[in-house]
C-alpha cells in the first residue's frame, strides 16, 4: 500500500454550519468521511468482516467530531502561554497533549496554539476507535495529508507502508490535473515532485504523517516548501510539522522585510484564523543557494531539538530543490533523494 504524503486544496471557509457527516464507500474499498472542513479517507487490510467492522465504528465516532471540536473552538485558538485551561473532549485532549510538548521552546510565542495538531488528532482518534475494536492487519487515516497509521506487530505476514515524501505539489498535481483532462495516466514527470520514498514497518513505531509548508493546506509563517515529519502519532507529527516549517526563515527577525518573498496578514486570507495578524507567506521568487542553505539550516535546527527530545522521530524539509533529513530511525530506510533535490544538511541521532 502507498501513501503519498502531499498538500491538498482547503475547503473554503464558511459561518453557517456544515451539513451532517457524510460516508462513501469508494470503487477501491477504502472509506471516505467529509464533515465540513473534515475530509478523511481511510484504508483498512484484514479480514473483510473485520474491515467492514473497522469502516462503521469509524463513521459513528466521525459523526460527532466536528460538533465537538466547535463546542470548545475558543479554547483550542488561544495561545498556550495564555491559557491554563485544558480541553474536555477526547480530540481536543489530543490536540492539546501534542502542542503542550512544545512550550518550553515556544513559551511566549503567541501562534502557538492547540490548533496546529487538529488534523492530526482527528486522524489519531478515528484510528484508535477501529484499531481497538476490529482485528485489522493495518490502517490508516488520511486527513488531508496528515496521516496516522496502523501496523500489526502479530499479522500472519509482514505489514508495511511505502511513502512518498512530497517535494513539490505543483509538479505533481500538475500532473494528474493534466491526467484527469486527457483520460490518461499521469504523466512520468509526476515523480519529479517527490523528494523519495521510504518504507515504515511495525518495528519503527510510527504512528503518524505530517507535511506542512507555505504551498500546503494551511498558512505558514516560513518559506519551506514543504517539511514533513514522522512521529509516534499523528497528532504529534502535525504540531511539529508546523513548527519546523514556521522556522524555515531566510532571517531570524520575522518582522523584517524578505526580498523575493510575499507575505500577508492571516486574517485577510481567512477571517478566523488563529494567526490573526501574523504574516504567512503566499509567494516565493527563486531565491540564492545561500539563502536557502540558512533557511533550512534553521528549520533543521529547530527539527533536530524535536529528534533529540523523542517527540518525532524523522524530519524532511525541501526548498527549491534543496532539503534537509534528520534522525531517520533505525530500521526505517531514509528517502532516496530525486536527482533534483540536493541535501544541504543531514543527520542522525543516535541513542
Amino acid at each position: 500500500m502507498g501513501l503519498a504524503v502531499a498538500a491538498s486544496t482547503p475547503p473554503e471557509r464558511g459561518t453557517a454550519r456544515p451539513a451532517a457527516a457524510s460516508a462513501m464507500l469508494l470503487a477501491d474499498g477504502r472509506l471516505h468521511l467529509h464533515h465540513g472542513p473534515i475530509d478523511l479517507v481511510i484504508g483498512a487490510d484484514g479480514p473483510p468482516a473485520a474491515v467492514t467492522r473497522a469502516y462503521r465504528l469509524a463513521a459513528a465516532r466521525f459523526d460527532t467530531i466536528l460538533d465537538e471540536l466547535v463546542g470548545e473552538l475558543d479554547l483550542l485558538r488561544r495561545p498556550l502561554c495564555q491559557t491554563s485551561c485544558t480541553p474536555a473532549g477526547d480530540v481536543a485532549a489530543r490536540m492539546w497533549a501534542a502542542s503542550m510538548r512544545h512550550i518550553a521552546h515556544h513559551n511566549g510565542a503567541d501562534y502557538v496554539t492547540a490548533m496546529a495538531a487538529v488534523a492530526g488528532a482527528v486522524a489519531d482518534e478515528i484510528l484508535a476507535v477501529i484499531c481497538d475494536k476490529a482485528d485489522l492487519d493495518r490502517a490508516y487515516v488520511n486527513n488531508g495529508g496528515d496521516i496516522a497509521l496502523f501496523l500489526n506487530p502479530a499479522a500472519a505476514s509482514r505489514q508495511e507502508f511505502s511513502i512518498g515524501i512530497c517535494a513539490d505539489p505543483d509538479i505533481v498535481f500538475r500532473s494528474f490535473d493534466d491526467s484527469a483532462a486527457s483520460a490518461t495516466r499521469p504523466a512520468p514527470e509526476w515523480q519529479d515532485g517527490f523528494a523519495g520514498t521510504i518504507r515504515v514497518s511495525a518495528t519503527d513505531q510510527i504512528g503518524g504523517i505530517a507535511t506542512s509548508g507555505w504551498k500546503g493546506r494551511s498558512h505558514s509563517l516560513g518559506i519551506a516548501d514543504l517539511v514533513t515529519v514522522l512521529a509516534p502519532n499523528a497528532a504529534a507529527a502535525d504540531v511539529a510539522a508546523t513548527l519546523i516549517a514556521n522556522a524555515v526563515v531566510p532571517d531570524a527577525a520575522a518582522g523584517e522585510s524578505w526580498h523575493g518573498i510575499e507575505r500577508r496578514p492571516a486574517h485577510e486570507l481567512a477571517p478566523d484564523s488563529d494567526l490573526r495578524s501574523r504574516l504567512v507567506t503566499v509567494a516565493v521568487d527563486a531565491l540564492p543557494d545561500d539563502v536557502i542553505t540558512a533557511a533550512l539550516h534553521r528549520g533543521a535546527a529547530v527539527a533536530r531539538q524535536m529528534c533529540q527530545s523523542g517527540t518525532i522521530l524523522a524530519a524532511y524539509g525541501v526548498l527549491q530543490g534543496h532539503g534537509f533529513h534528520c534522525n531517520a530511525p533505525t530500521g526505517t530506510a531514509k528517502p532516496k533523494p530525486a536527482p533534483a533535490v540536493k541535501t544541504v544538511c543531514a543527520e542522525s541521532q543516535t541513542a
